[in-house]
């Protein structure tokens, strides 16, 4: 009953994030298929498998940089709404007064938001292959659905990050913030990393772009303790998160 709660209650914000998200990964796509010819816009004409890969990869680089930044957002929004605030005041004590612990009311709203996530992920990269299957009348997936693994744990721990921080406060007021301030962090490791060029960089769209995909070369490093292991980690790291969410609410008073 409270998973399908958790979805309902937010289903014109799920429709609202999806249209956003389609709409990004669409413009995001679509220049690598066009070019400038005579003044206009065309469709790009593939001249060689060299040509057509280079339209795939741009694609695909550019929707899994878009879809970070949304997802990054998104997710973190999607947190902040678990248990941090009752929207119906009277719902949560209803439901507490039912034959069911906190516990399963914790890791229920943690599940219905981690499932949210998913149409939000999969309806998008699928757009992405139709625009660029499209436009070269080829299906060429290349990185894109290894890389989608990645993509969803970046989503999946800022979601669980907020849950558990709106959990311990009792607040839904920081979902955003927090999904800012993940972002501002990480350029600002990537430009101490960047050493002297930090100021250009900072200014260089194409670098904030590249620096965005190259979030996903942690998960998939040559060198791991073991194959995925740092995925691993982080799959530990948001299964633990809600273990703590559910110590906290337990000593909370209602």
């Amino acid at each position: 009953m409270y998973f399908w709660a958790c979805w309902f209650n937010r289903r014109y914000r799920l429709i609202a994030y999806l249209a956003i998200t389609l709409v990004l990964v669409v413009l995001a796509a679509l220049p690598a298929g066009f070019v400038r010819y005579q003044g206009r816009w065309a469709v790009v004409r593939i001249t060689s498998p060299e040509h057509l890969a280079w339209v795939w990869n741009t694609g695909i680089d550019n929707t899994l940089a878009v879809m970070l930044v949304a997802l990054v957002f998104i997710a973190a929004d999607l947190g902040a709404l678990g248990l941090g605030d009752d929207p119906e005041g009277g719902n949560l004590d209803f439901l507490l007064s039912r034959p069911r612990s906190r516990a399963q009311l914790v890791w229920t709203g943690w599940f219905a938001g981690l499932t949210q996530l998913l149409p939000l992920l999969v309806l998008p990269l699928l757009t992405c292959l139709g625009v660029l299957a499209a436009l070269t009348h080829t299906f060429i997936p290349g990185s894109l659905l290894r890389l989608s693994v990645p993509l969803f744990a970046m989503a999946a721990a800022m979601y669980t990050l907020a849950f558990f921080m709106a959990t311990v406060t009792a607040s839904a007021r920081h979902g955003y913030e927090l999904a800012a301030l993940a972002v501002v962090l990480f350029l600002g490791y990537r430009l101490i990393l960047s050493g002297e060029m930090a100021v250009y960089e900072l200014s260089s769209t194409r670098w904030i772009w590249e620096c965005f995909h190259g979030a996903f070369d942690w998960y998939l490093p040559p060198h791991q303790l073991f194959p995925l292991a740092n995925l691993l980690f982080v799959a530990g790291a948001i299964l633990f998160l809600p273990y703590l969410a559910q110590l906290s609410f337990a000593r909370r008073d209602l």
